[in-house]
């Protein structure tokens, strides 16, 4: 009997199953980790950097806000900007973004006010300012003068009347004062001056005779010939019994002002003062330089023994010793970012401009600050332009997380600092950011010296020490005694912001 053997299995079917399940499970394994290295990473730095560039123009919308107010002048006006502080993984994307284990960690950021250290903006300067106490006065001639500043007056003075220069048998005594497009005139009119109304006869055409020569009345004055002859005869005589003293004022060849009684009763022996930058004549807007304007005083009608004199009064005085000086706190709104992925900058407002700092020690400014520098490449005369626009230092806050906030702000005040508006004003000017943040020391120094490069500003200084950046124009020359023409033009204001926060996120102080 023969014997048939079958094969034994031992279980080798199920065995490449276990295996290729091990194999994708080793797959997916080493993909998601891949994806957790490399993909959560990558879209997380695109998150921040959306979100970074987000913020930059956040920053520009509220310097263009700010700068709105200052330029208006809207002194208590409020203006509301929004900053989102962190990603809170709203900017995730991708295949796995509905799973949050494997979603890019949100990002965070602190936005604060006055939380950088105390920094100031130093001025000085020998210069034209502004000063009611010790004016500059300038008396007018018959020679031209130049007009370099708006004055604060322009006086005429009228003296030397006496009675006989009022009578009716007098001329009229006239003063002109020129100006560049402007003329002004300055008359005393005779008293008991006599008018007359006219009334008129026409000539017939059935009248054979001239009918003047019939009138005995000498008066009489033939007009016109043939049938269209007039007779004219004087009646209702009257006399005007006073003298005035009168202002004419021409600008730009239009008279806005002619014989216009600025005293309508003269008294011989007074002395008459007329001054034309009152504002009810018009010139005070009218004279603005630069460009310059000139000025002259001529007597053109003179009567008898009357004088007509004048000056030219500036408000303002030299400071040169002491120099002006002006030291402001600057503040500053400040974002601080928190990121996971990405570097971390801080943005920060301060003085007019946008600024970027970042943990490696670079440091520069998206948007320039608001102190500039120009050359006029006739005159050559400089002009530093400032806008102090500093944020108030009993502003405080601080506002941590990720959430979007608030902040309103308020032009507190808005006024030109004291240099005497004109042709130029100052014959050096020393401009310093004092702070104790070497990045901002560093990046204070390379704009100055960039700008005045930039702008081809002769005779600069520029230079940092520990603790302040500056910069020295000096003019076109180093010589600085009596006389010497001024040939920098400083134009600067201040205006002054307060911000405050409001938002939800994770710390407020």
């Amino acid at each position: 009997m023969t014997i048939t053997r079958r094969p034994v299995k031992h279980g080798e079917d199920g065995l490449s199953e276990v295996i290729g399940f091990i194999i994708i499970f080793g797959i997916i394994v080493i993909v998601f980790s891949n994806y957790m290295l490399y993909g959560i990473p990558a879209q997380g730095r695109d998150s921040e950097i959306a979100h970074m560039n987000e913020v930059k123009d956040q920053f520009v919308d509220y310097k263009v806000g700010l700068d709105s107010l200052f330029t208006n002048n809207k002194v208590g006006t409020t203006i509301s900007n929004s900053f989102t502080l962190g990603t809170g993984g709203s900017y995730s994307t991708g295949a796995f973004s509905i799973i949050p284990m494997i979603n890019p960690a949100g990002s965070s950021g602190t936005i604060a006010i006055n939380e950088r250290a105390t920094e100031y903006l130093n001025i000085s300067s020998q210069s034209l300012i502004v000063s009611e106490s010790a004016p500059v006065v300038v008396q007018l001639s018959s020679t031209s003068q130049q007009i370099n500043y708006t004055p604060r007056h322009i006086y005429v003075i009228i003296s030397n009347i006496s009675s006989t220069d009022m009578d009716s048998s007098s001329d009229i005594f006239g003063t002109t004062i020129t100006g560049k497009n402007w003329i002004a005139t300055v008359n005393i009119t005779p008293q008991n001056i006599t008018y007359a109304k006219w009334s008129s006869i026409k000539q017939s055409s059935t009248m054979t005779e001239d009918i003047c020569n019939l009138s005995p009345n000498s008066l009489w004055i033939k007009v016109g010939q043939g049938s269209d002859n007039y007779c004219l005869k004087p009646d209702d005589s009257s006399k005007y019994g006073q003298s005035e003293l009168q202002l004419s004022l021409s600008k730009n060849n239009v008279f806005t002002m002619k014989n216009y009684p600025i005293y309508s009763t003269i008294i011989s022996g007074t002395t008459y003062t007329i001054d034309l930058m009152d504002e009810a004549y018009g010139l005070n807007s009218f004279i603005q330089p630069p460009p310059p304007d000139t000025i002259r005083l001529v007597i053109d009608k003179s009567q008898g023994i009357i004088t007509a004199t004048g000056n030219v009064t500036y408000a303002f005085t030299e400071m040169s010793s002491p120099n002006y000086n002006l030291t402001l706190p600057l503040g500053s709104l400040e974002y601080h970012a928190q990121n996971n992925y990405w570097i971390s900058p801080d943005y920060y407002y301060q003085l007019g401009g946008i600024f970027v700092t970042q943990a490696d020690g670079n440091s520069t400014y998206k948007l320039p600050p608001e102190i500039t520098f120009s050359k006029n490449a006739t005159t050559n005369i400089v002009t530093v332009n400032i806008n102090a626009l500093v944020i108030d230092q009993d502003s405080r806050g601080i506002v941590g997380g990720n959430s979007p906030i608030q902040i309103k702000t308020t032009l507190k005040s808005n006024a030109a600092l004291p240099y005497v508006a004109g042709t130029a004003n100052a014959k050096w000017i020393r401009i310093g950011i004092k702070t104790t943040d070497s990045k901002a020391l560093a990046l204070w120094k390379n704009y100055f010296e960039y700008s005045a490069m930039a702008a081809g500003i002769p005779n600069t200084v520029s230079g940092s020490t520990t603790t302040e950046s500056y910069i020295i124009i000096d003019g076109s020359s180093t010589d600085r005694t009596p006389g010497i023409p001024y040939d920098i033009n400083v134009i600067a204001s201040m205006a002054t912001f307060s911000p405050i926060l409001h938002g939800i996120g994770g710390t407020y102080t």
